[in-house]
């Protein structure tokens, strides 16, 4: 009987826990059909221990046999609970990127982009085998693939297979395409931000449309200089938008494609007709985004800002905490960010050369509301004789012309626009047009556009006035391959340890325990 036990009672634990293990891990059922094998076989492969056990001692086998049965069983009954860690940890997994700029993990703006799926999407890379950077965009894939069912993609070596690479028009190796339904688009480099925004483009083909003022000494979309706006629209159309100059002056009407209109550092003023234009385009549901710097007279466009409660200060802002961070006064630090879609998630520092206040004024229009989005902490001051600082170079605070810390200079507005004619407000729902008013353009230009949060703002509050509120979010950091440099010692340091030390003292050790069972043997 004990022999019959001996050869059915351990097999049977084994394969009991093995198929729990499965349906649990693999077929995914985590009822009784998952959990009854697997509690059985655990209990036979104990029982089969015992069993072992009880019939070694009573053969008067030697000890080293006990022990070698015993140890088998041992092995065989870690081995079943391993794989069903395996399967446990394949449905609830826990994954923790330790890397400097979070390598392995997706941006927020990422997986809200993800979590908004609707439609399957499809990547096929075509990639030789071999080549490193097929690892990057598979490590890269695999993360989209683990945040939803929708993605999926696949790997054709154009070589191996050239009916595939004919059928994609495949001009270059390490292209990528992208496809949702009958659209399809091509990436041909692939970092996180890229294929998330073409993810975006091939599931929204249509472009909103952004206008730049020109005509009055603003900063130019194309300029490459550090004072240019290039790196702005570059970011713009890499989030799927399209991108454009817009000459108010003769003009009859802003274009009725505009999602949004962008008057940045103007030097000059507006004509009365040309800001007679931007109102016209504000109660039709426009909105607008003013980025207006100090030591400019502008009062046709602050007036832009006045018509939703929002005041222009007369000053510029000195912060001791810029001299800190950014190396000058005159480069306020705003830390404080007000409770809004566009600010509500972001911690990050931004930096503003030469920046004039921002103010909620007393009286608010009807049907308007005013939001300061960032200030500066209590050690800035507004200061309002700009002639003294501009003579002399430097200044003190002093009351009460000068306007103490915190300073805001940020500021967004929203007003309720009455319904049109014939309208009532059963039938069409009220439009809300907004505006952004920043005491600063020189936080967009490409010299500055990259210093901490100040890209991710800028970007926040253009998505927030182009009503697309879920691209709100920190952008993805670039995945850098940051290997680990090593001198010659340290190398040969890890070669001893790694190759030869450590395996050597595993064989001692296992050598020792032979040892010590033979003698007492």
């Amino acid at each position: 009987m004990k022999d019959i036990l001996r050869k059915i009672v351990g097999p049977a634990g084994l394969i009991l826990t093995v198929a729990g293990s499965v349906i649990y891990g693999i077929l995914y059922s985590s009822g009784w059909s998952a959990f009854l094998p697997l509690f059985a076989g655990l209990l036979l492969s104990i029982l089969a221990l015992i069993i072992e056990a009880r019939v070694s001692s009573s053969e008067g086998q030697k000890r080293s046999t006990r022990f070698g049965i015993n140890t088998g069983v041992t092995i065989v009954v870690i081995a079943a609970l391993l794989f069903f860690a395996q399967a446990l940890s394949k449905r609830h997994s826990l994954r923790i990127d330790t890397t400097s700029n979070n390598r392995f993990s997706l941006s927020l703006q990422t997986t809200k982009v993800l979590g908004n799926l609707k439609d399957n999407v499809k990547f096929t890379c075509f990639f030789r085998e071999g080549v490193p950077e097929k690892t990057v965009v598979f490590d890269l894939l695999s993360e989209y693939r683990s945040c939803t069912p929708k993605i999926s993609f696949r790997f054709v070596d154009p070589d191996q297979d050239p009916i595939t690479a004919n059928r994609y028009d495949l001009k270059n190796y390490n292209n990528i395409y992208i496809e949702s339904g009958e659209r399809i688009d091509l990436l041909e480099s692939w970092s996180e931000q890229r294929v998330t925004n073409s993810i975006r483009a091939v599931l929204s083909p249509e472009k909103k449309m952004i206008y730049f003022t020109t005509g009055h000494g603003e900063r130019s979309i194309e300029d490459g200089e550090p004072s240019g706006l290039s790196s702005l629209s570059e970011a713009l159309r890499m989030e799927n938008f399209g991108i454009a100059d817009f000459l108010p002056l003769g003009s009859e009407e802003v274009p009725h494609d505009c999602k949004l209109l962008v008057i940045a550092g103007p030097k000059n003023d507006f004509l009365k007709p040309e800001r007679n234009l931007i109102f016209d385009y504000l109660t039709s549901g426009g909105n607008v985004l003013l980025l207006l710097d100090p030591i400019v007279d502008i009062p046709y466009i602050a007036s832009i800002a006045s018509a939703f409660g929002i005041g222009i200060g007369d000053d510029i802002i000195i912060d001791k905490f810029g001299k800190t961070l950014a190396g000058n006064y005159l480069t306020p630090v705003v830390n404080q960010y007000g409770k809004h879609p566009i600010t509500d998630q972001f911690r990050l520092f931004s930096f503003f050369p030469q920046a004039r206040s921002v103010n909620v004024r007393e009286s608010l229009p009807d049907a308007v509301t005013v939001t300061i989005l960032g200030k500066t902490d209590e050690e800035a001051y507004a200061e309002t004789s700009i002639d003294t600082l501009l003579d002399i170079g430097k200044t003190q605070y002093e009351a009460p012309d000068d306007i103490p810390g915190p300073i805001s200079l940020i500021a967004s507005g929203e007003m309720e626009l009455p319904p049109a004619p014939g309208d009532t407000l059963s039938d069409t729902p009220s439009k809300i047009t907004r505006v952004v008013v920043f005491g600063d353009s020189d936080f967009t230009a490409n010299g500055n556009i990259r210093l901490s949060g100040n890209r991710d703002l800028i970007l926040n509050t253009i998505n927030w006035l182009a009503e697309e509120e879920d691209l709100i979010s920190i952008r993805p950091a670039d995945r850098l391959n940051q290997p680990v440099l090593l001198s010659s010692r340290q190398g040969l340091v890890v070669f001893w340890l790694s190759v030869i030390g450590f395996p050597a003292l595993f064989a001692l050790a296992g050598l020792f325990v032979t040892l010590r069972i033979r003698r007492s043997d």
